[in-house]
């Protein structure tokens, strides 16, 4: 774990992510009262209208002005925690269940290998996108019509993790599978050791310093999907419909209840032919946070090949200093070799 730390691209990237955090939980319990919020409609100073939002980015408002008054970039802000929450959740839920599935399929399944690699390769051809509309769009529609507008998001959470779970369970059960083939396993099952033995001495200490790496992967995984489902509409958390505009013009607004940034995408992707800078925010955020999540897997993968590299130079280097230390040594009892040649001719 220190040497996480000292990696360079991990930093770099756990800081993003950390400080997108922090300024969204700081955002949400304490700068959301302080900051003012933007003029629904601008007057010269003859009363005159001028302008009404939607507003264009600015200095004063680096994503703009949506068309319901709202500032975009803390709108994305709001909505960090809860999209890298829901991102992670998932990607560490599928992990576990992953390994699981995995130790079970490495161990007792090896019989129907064939049969389960088989319906594996067939789940890949399928987009998972797909899969995820089938369960979330019923739910999203069940929740419009009783009025509320909220979905269960535990349920939503469930299907995405579910998604992914059988690609998930043959890239740890085949990974596991070839682990054991090393000879020293072989060696520990002719003395006796069984599969939990093997489990909790070498497997779970193989699979472990790559469990994070698994989790970082499977999260810009999610967050890929989540901005799919974004665009097609489909909204992790639910939504609200509240009573825009002004007092001449109401107007129903159908907005995102916890400003999750695939949301803000899905409710605002009719601006794409109007004004583009309200979805460019969230599609910029998605940007950051994949782009950070990769620098943290990258750094991991780094830090592993040197961990290999420094265990493999520390037992070479050990073995050396071992001989090395060894006392020169002579045989007690010698016979000289040359006579036996001579008495032979």
């Amino acid at each position: 774990m220190i040497r996480l730390f000292c990696n360079r691209l991990f930093l770099f990237g756990i800081t993003l992510i950390g400080g997108l955090l922090v300024i969204s939980f700081l955002y949400s319990y304490y700068l959301k009262e302080i900051i003012p919020t933007p003029e629904f409609m601008l007057y010269d100073d003859n009363n005159r209208l001028i302008d009404k939002a939607p507003y264009p980015p600015s200095w004063q408002h680096p994503f703009g002005v949506d068309r319901y008054g709202e500032d975009v970039f803390w709108k994305v802000v709001d909505g960090a925690k809860y999209t890298i929450a829901i991102a992670l959740v998932v990607s560490i839920f599928r992990v576990l269940l992953g390994t699981l599935s995995g130790i079970v399929y490495a161990f007792y399944l090896s019989r129907f290998r064939t049969l389960v690699d088989a319906v594996i390769r067939a789940y890949r051809f399928i987009p998972i996108i797909f899969l995820t509309l089938l369960f979330l769009v019923p739910l999203q529609l069940a929740a419009l019509e009783t009025g509320s507008g909220k979905t269960s998001m535990p349920l939503q959470m469930v299907i995405l993790i579910v998604a992914a779970l059988p690609i998930l369970t043959g890239l740890i059960g085949n990974e596991i599978s070839v682990f054991l083939k090393n000879e020293f396993i072989d060696c520990s099952r002719l003395l006796g050791a069984g599969n939990l033995h093997l489990l909790r001495k070498h497997v779970i200490p193989y699979l472990r310093p790559r469990l994070l790496l698994y989790v970082v992967q499977q999260t810009v995984q999610t967050l890929l999907l989540l901005v799919h489902l974004g665009v097609l509409g489909v909204l992790v958390g639910g939504i609200k419909e509240v009573v825009k505009g002004d007092i001449f013009k109401p107007e129903k607004a159908v907005l995102s209840l916890s400003n999750e940034w695939s949301g803000l995408i899905g409710l605002s992707y009719r601006e794409l032919m109007l004004d583009q800078w309200i979805v460019l925010g969230p599609c910029i955020a998605f940007s950051v946070s994949i782009f950070a999540f990769n620098l943290i897997a990258k750094g991991i993968e780094q830090v592993l090949s040197e961990r290999k590299y420094v265990t493999f130079h520390e037992l070479h280097s050990n073995t050396q200093s071992d001989w090395n230390d060894k006392q020169p040594f002579d045989f007690i009892h010698k016979k000289d070799v040359r006579q036996y040649e001579s008495s032979s001719l």
